[in-house]
């Protein structure tokens, strides 16, 4: 082979992987937006009407000032997934404690897409008591630092190159307020990731939509619960609508409504532990689960009674 010819071909493989590089993202298939959440079967049984709930370690992501609602010691596992073409599954672990009177936790996730697309989620809050009054009632706020992670393959259009792994992260903060002016009554407003932070992948971006709850809920001597909830996130809102009923046994059976999707499930309290399975509609007549169990340490009687 002639020298010149193997110069000319170094130098074109050498130009075509510059070329890559500096515009790696910008040939990559980006998702539409970074949607990684820490699952809870709670949650998605009532149809995300969750903000002014609580009584849930999920309560971190959604609403930080909900952890008052916990208390003791708690771990708990959960696991996430979605059918059709998404095909997504998640999966968490996350820890709270009680101390000094206030409420600690911290949770971690991961959401795996079909395209190798992982989105990760690390969130670590406290939640307090700034009144506490007569039979239940009382108002808490809460705050969170929020970590996220997008990492995915790109494959740019240079035969030369091998693949790549592009990964981005991004910390941003949450916080909330829960207000119980009566033990049947509960107020809540939330945002998550206030600052809207997203992620810059070369030219372009994956958005990470600032999230603002704001909700109602309605509670019967720790039997009946029913709630609503407005979200605004980003150019969207959404109205949510959730219904839950403790049995003589330790079960909960929960029903939900959001955006002409239903939703469903049921949570077994004993005591020491508690196990959740829900189920609701998405997009494209497809159908997520969600399943969770939760283990008490030093669970206070209030919660478990």
């Amino acid at each position: 082979m002639p020298r010149g010819f193997r110069r000319y071909r170094l130098a074109l493989a050498v130009a075509c992987a510059l070329a890559a590089a500096a515009g790696a993202a910008a040939g990559a298939e980006l998702p539409a937006r970074f949607d990684a959440f820490i699952p809870s079967p709670r949650m998605r049984a009532m149809g995300g009407a969750f903000s002014p709930l609580g009584d849930d370690i999920g309560a971190l992501a959604v609403n930080p000032a909900g952890l008052v609602t916990g208390g003791g010691t708690t771990v708990a596992a959960a696991y996430d997934e979605r059918g059709g073409d998404d095909g997504a599954w998640t999966g968490s672990l996350a820890a709270a404690r009680e101390a000094w009177g206030t409420f600690f936790a911290a949770a971690a996730s991961q959401r795996r897409r079909p395209d190798d697309t992982v989105e990760g989620l690390f969130v670590a809050g406290a939640a307090r008591n700034l009144i506490e009054g007569a039979a239940g009632s009382f108002l808490s706020v809460g705050a969170a630092l929020r970590v996220g992670r997008l990492a995915f393959d790109w494959e740019p259009e240079c035969p030369l190159c091998e693949d790549a792994r592009v990964s981005r992260t991004v910390a941003t903060a949450d916080a909330g307020v829960m207000l119980r002016p009566l033990p049947f009554i509960s107020l809540a407003v939330a945002a998550d990731n206030i600052l809207e932070r997203s992620f810059d992948v070369g030219a372009d971006e994956v958005p990470w939509e600032r999230t603002v709850r704001y909700g109602v809920a309605w509670l019967h001597e720790n039997r009946f619960a029913v709630s609503w909830e407005r979200r605004h996130a980003g150019d969207r809102v959404t109205e949510h609508f959730g219904f839950g009923v403790r049995t003589a046994l330790p079960l909960e059976i929960m029903a939900g409504f959001a955006s002409e999707r239903v939703s469903g499930g049921i949570r077994w309290d004993g005591g020491r532990w508690r196990a959740a399975a829900a189920f609701s509609g998405e997009p494209q007549e497809t159908i997520a689960v969600s399943v969770s169990l939760e283990v008490f340490f030093e669970r206070p009687a209030r919660i478990g009674e």
